[in-house]
């Protein structure tokens, strides 16, 4: 299992493709709260994305508290953390710069290592994101809380997934959002199907959601002049997309492109949506520079153009 060093914690990371490929270009991509490597795994596939492996480089990584990476203390956990673990992933590696990107939690660390980081982020995908420069919606914390309360119980293995399930708050979800309320069942299923991940879900659910996405506000992005591309959907109370449009709207080099939401049912769409969207910005900022200043050719209606200048 590969797996770094940071802050004394061994933390586990996955690599596309056998090995590094030489020259490549470098792709650092990251899961949301509660999920691990085989969530941002699904995504880039170099057939919707046309960018093959020999042109760049993947990684993934379980974030401390997630998947096969451990804890730590839990005083230490927040955002700030998670961005210092993510550029100690790329010392490990030797690696200077990256393209840096995440879906919802990973997306606010990815923010986070470009405004902290900046000699290390040459471009930032941020996909579904759910910080701005405050904590996540108040809808997402009351309902993280919500089953963090749950797994708390002592009873939790028989009492929470029916407890959710009553829940105003997952009802009212399930209404403007099914695949939000998706996601929240699976907050709590994790930890059904492995009851020892329960302490670092709890905390996780705990912590996260109040952190602060910057700490210096949404006036720190101006000094954020790498590419980004920002992709959201409308009616998501977890990734609002009134987020999405706050951070663009302080980002100087930034494309907005408003996705189809995500189905619960089949998310094969959202996938290659996703995928085409990341495969043109990557051919764009990483191969031909140009094209981005000039507007990524074939970027649907609703993208907005980048600020320049």
């Amino acid at each position: 299992m590969p797996a770094y060093q940071s802050s004394g914690l061994d933390l586990h990371y996955v690599l596309r493709g056998a090995d590094p490929a030489p020259n490549a270009t470098t792709l650092i991509f990251q899961h949301g709260i509660g999920g691990d490597v085989r969530q941002p795994s699904r995504f880039l596939a170099p057939q919707r994305t046309s960018l093959f492996l020999e042109r760049l480089n993947i990684l993934h990584a379980d974030f401390r508290g997630h998947g096969r990476s451990p804890l730590g203390p839990e005083e230490d956990l927040s955002l700030a953390t998670l961005a210092a673990d993510m550029v100690g992933l790329l010392d490990h590696l030797g690696i200077e710069r990256a393209i840096v990107g995440g879906i919802s939690m990973g997306a606010a660390v990815a923010l986070r290592v470009a405004v902290e980081y900046p000699q290390r982020c040459s471009a930032l995908i941020l996909s579904r994101p759910a910080w701005t420069d405050g904590a996540m919606s108040a809808k997402a914390r009351a309902a993280y809380q919500l089953v963090a309360r749950l797994l708390s119980a002592g009873d939790w293995q028989s009492s929470a997934t029916a407890a959710l399930e009553r829940s105003d708050i997952l009802q009212e979800m399930e209404a403007v959002c099914p695949d939000a309320a998706k996601s929240l069942r699976g907050q709590l299923q994790s930890v059904v199907n492995d009851p020892r991940s329960r302490e670092s879900a709890v905390i996780r659910l705990r912590r996260l959601p109040c952190c602060r996405g910057l700490e210096g506000g949404l006036e720190t992005l101006a000094a954020v002049q790498c590419p980004t591309l920002i992709l959201a959907a409308a009616g998501d109370p977890i990734h609002p997309l009134g987020f999405a449009r706050l951070l663009a709207d302080h980002l100087p080099n930034c494309r907005l492109v408003q996705i189809a939401p995500k189905s619960p049912l089949d998310d094969t769409q959202h996938r290659l949506e996703v995928d085409r969207l990341i495969g043109l910005f990557l051919e764009a900022v990483a191969f031909k520079p140009s094209l981005f200043l000039a507007g990524v050719a074939g970027a649907p209606q609703g993208s907005r153009t980048p600020k320049c200048g």
